[in-house]
C-alpha cells in the first residue's frame, strides 16, 4: 500500500532524513515514532506530498507519488495534523462544512452514523449543538476522528492522536483505530505514545 524507497528529506542544511526506506502493508495499523524532530510528521506528511523529497520515491498504491498523481493519491488519503485552528461554528456546523469541501464534498452528513461514531470514542451527541470553543482538545481530536470515518478514505494519516487523551479516552481511540483497520483501512499514526505504538501492527522507529 505505502512503499518508501530510499527518501531523503532536507530543509536546507538541515537533513531530517537520508535515504530512508520502509513499507506499509494494506490493512497495516503502522506507527511512526523516534525522539523528537527526528522526522515523523515530515515523513506522514510526505505520504500526501506535503514535504518535498530531496531523492527517492514513495508509492501509494499503484501510483507513485509525484506533481501529476498527487491529487489521486488524496482522494484516497485523509490527514488529521496534531494541532487544528478551528472557526467559532458549533461542533455540527463545523462537521457539515468539513464533508463539503474539495475531494469530499460528495459525502452527506449522516447524524445517526456521527452519532455511532462519537459514542464510540466515549462522547455525547450533545457534543454536536456545542461551540467549537467550548470543548476540549482531546474532544476535538476524538470528534474528528469520527468525521474521518464518514469520510470512508483507504488511508488514515494521523499525527499524534492521542497526545491530548487521558487513559481512558486514548482507549477509546485504540479501538476505534483497531475497528477501522478490521474493516480494511491502513492507518499510519505518529506517536511517541508507546502504549498506543504497543498495539500497532507495524512500528517504523526514526530512532
Amino acid at each position: 500500500m505505502l512503499v518508501v524507497d530510499d527518501i531523503s528529506i532536507h530543509f536546507g542544511d538541515e537533513h531530517v532524513l537520508d535515504h530512508f526506506s520502509c513499507h506499509v502493508k494494506k490493512g497495516d495499523f503502522a506507527c511512526i515514532t523516534g525522539k523528537s524532530g527526528c522526522g515523523k510528521t515530515s515523513l506522514l506528511k510526505a505520504f500526501i506530498g506535503l514535504t518535498p523529497l530531496a531523492n527517492g520515491a514513495i508509492r501509494v498504491g499503484e501510483y507513485i507519488l509525484n506533481e501529476q498523481t498527487c491529487n489521486i493519491v488524496r482522494t484516497k488519503t485523509t490527514y488529521l495534523p496534531q494541532e487544528l485552528s478551528f472557526p467559532n461554528d458549533t461542533v455540527e456546523e463545523l462537521v457539515g462544512q468539513t464533508l463539503k469541501i474539495g475531494r469530499i464534498k460528495n459525502v452527506q452528513m449522516c447524524t445517526p452514523k456521527l452519532c455511532d461514531n462519537l459514542h464510540k470514542l466515549g462522547l455525547d451527541e450533545e457534543l454536536l449543538s456545542k461551540g467549537m470553543a467550548e470543548i476540549s482538545g482531546g474532544q476535538r481530536q476524538r470528534m474528528m476522528l469520527a468525521v474521518l470515518a464518514l469520510l470512508d478514505k483507504d488511508i488514515w494519516l494521523l499525527d499524534e492522536p492521542t497526545a491530548a487523551l487521558d487513559e481512558t479516552s486514548r482507549n477509546y481511540v485504540i479501538d476505534f483505530l483497531r475497528e477501522q483497520q478490521q474493516q480494511g483501512k491502513t492507518i499510519v499514526a505518529v506517536s511517541h505514545d508507546m502504549y498506543f505504538v504497543s498495539h500497532c501492527t507495524n512500528v517504523i522507529n526514526l530512532e
